[in-house]
């Protein structure tokens, strides 16, 4: 089921990011505002609609195997988990609190005219270069820390089915509790668990047609190699994270490739399509909605965090190999060793996060 022609490939995802963009805007889904809320007003109500996106995608995507839909498993962007699967999660969850947003809701904000957003965006591209300096010394300490050789955890699918169960027991307890509903104002507003189920149903699709689950962090870490490549030409290829393929995939013996460098390649036609998706999509419904509003430049010390954190989530997500759209949204329904690890952390970062804005900034 996999689209092999570069062009259908680029218009699938990018169509898909435009859909996704349009729905996280009306329904103001963010990854990061839900983990900070927890920690920062003990408030779980959107947490209910990030966990009916996680279970909802074990059946999918084992459906998805035993139907043959699913063409690689695991998925050729996976790895074996490390230490620095760890620390980059770390590191990403303290950034995106304070940047406000992750990788994705950073830009359906940014889309929306947030300036706020906007300095996330850059520091997560500036993030992404800093870590193409030093890419060779965490490659080096990533395979040299390895925590297992296996990528997914034992038992795996006796433990799906247990949280499936689990999960649609707690999902009915709180649709009897009303707890589904969010009460909200705003036009053409979306319901978070109507959020995550089309989430779902687009990630599914992803994956039987491009190949892998969603994953958007080397598209910021090739804007940021296009824009080094217009100042610095001769430089630019002497950095080997930006020379080299991180990816080298073949199917129907043909091979496709792609890397974090400035050209086009496979991770143009997937990554960077559906980023550009996801921005044109969440501008286009601020239009039509009539929310569009370029917000007056934040408060020094917000702009400082929005940056800084956005440094810290570019940097800790080329750290961790991915991100929370990688790794909650498609690694963690398949039980990856590595999406357990980066979660974990993530969650211990975006607590040491809101520990650092409700002591600096709220």
């Amino acid at each position: 089921m996999l689209i092999v022609d570069p062009i259908y490939l680029f218009l699938f995802n990018f169509l898909v990011g435009i859909i996704l963009g349009n729905v996280l805007n009306r329904g103001d889904f963010c990854i990061a505002g839900i983990i900070r809320d927890i920690f920062l007003f003990k408030d779980y109500t959107l947490f209910r609609a990030l966990m009916l996106l996680i279970i909802v995608q074990i059946p999918l995507f084992y459906l998805g195997r035993i139907l043959g839909l699913i063409h690689f498993y695991p998925p050729p962007t996976y790895h074996q988990p490390s230490l620095g699967t760890a620390l980059g999660g770390l590191i990403f969850g303290i950034g995106m609190v304070l940047a406000g947003g992750c990788v994705v809701s950073t830009l359906y904000k940014m889309a929306k005219g947030n300036l706020t957003n906007f300095l996330a965006f850059i520091g997560i591209v500036v993030g992404s270069l800093i870590y193409a300096e030093m890419h060779p010394s965490w490659e080096t300490f990533r395979k040299s820390t390895l925590i297992s050789h296996s990528i997914f955890i034992k038992g795996s699918g006796v433990i799906s089915f247990f949280l499936v169960l689990t999960g649609l027991l707690l999902f009915y307890k709180w649709k009897k509790e009303g707890k589904w509903k969010v009460f909200a104002y705003a036009q053409g507003y979306i319901q978070p668990w109507k959020v995550a189920l089309i989430f779902a149903l687009l990630n599914f699709m992803v994956y039987i047609f491009s190949g892998w689950p969603m994953g958007i962090t080397t598209a910021y870490a090739k804007i940021g190699a296009y824009i080094e490549k217009l100042i610095l030409p001769e430089y630019i290829n002497k950095v080997l994270y930006f020379s080299q393929d991180s990816l080298v995939v073949v199917s129907n013996n043909l091979i496709i490739s792609g890397g974090a460098g400035p050209k086009v390649d496979l991770y143009f036609y997937t990554e960077l399509a559906l980023l550009l998706g996801i921005l044109l999509g969440s501008f286009l419904t601020s239009l039509y909605l009539r929310e569009f509003k370029i917000f007056g430049f934040p408060p020094l010390k917000q702009a400082c965090f929005a940056l800084v954190g956005g440094i810290m989530v570019g940097y800790g997500a080329r750290v961790a190999l991915g991100c929370n759209l990688k790794y909650l949204a498609g690694a963690l329904p398949l039980l990856t060793i590595e999406s357990i690890l980066f979660a974990i952390n993530m969650t211990l970062g975006a607590f040491l996060g809101s520990m650092i804005i409700k002591k600096f900034l709220i």
